[in-house]
């Protein structure tokens, strides 16, 4: 219908000693396609476009629905909003 739900997250190797009020999302292993967003971070609206409109149509690949993530490495400056992004999109 549209909506979708916003996480902002970090990997961690165990749930064990997550802090009180604290959730945890656990993203299944699957096949993904990933894709890298070049430049500044207010341009990734047109990757996003660009992945889902032209490259999956044009791959013969199909998005699965699960969860889809942008990955911030330590590439990506925060300050400047510069350095790139992965964008992963989970296949069927």
């Amino acid at each position: 219908d549209g909506n979708f739900d916003y996480v902002a997250g970090f990997a961690v190797p165990s749930f064990s000693h997550i802090r009180d009020g604290w959730q945890t999302v656990r993203i299944p292993a699957r096949r993904y396609v990933v894709g890298w967003h070049e430049g500044h971070i207010s341009g990734i609206r047109s990757t996003w476009y660009w992945l889902l409109n032209h490259y999956l149509p044009n791959s013969g690949l199909t998005l699965a629905d699960a969860p889809e993530f942008e990955r911030y490495d330590e590439r990506f400056d925060d300050t400047t909003g510069n350095g790139g992004v992965e964008i992963w999109l989970p296949l069927i």
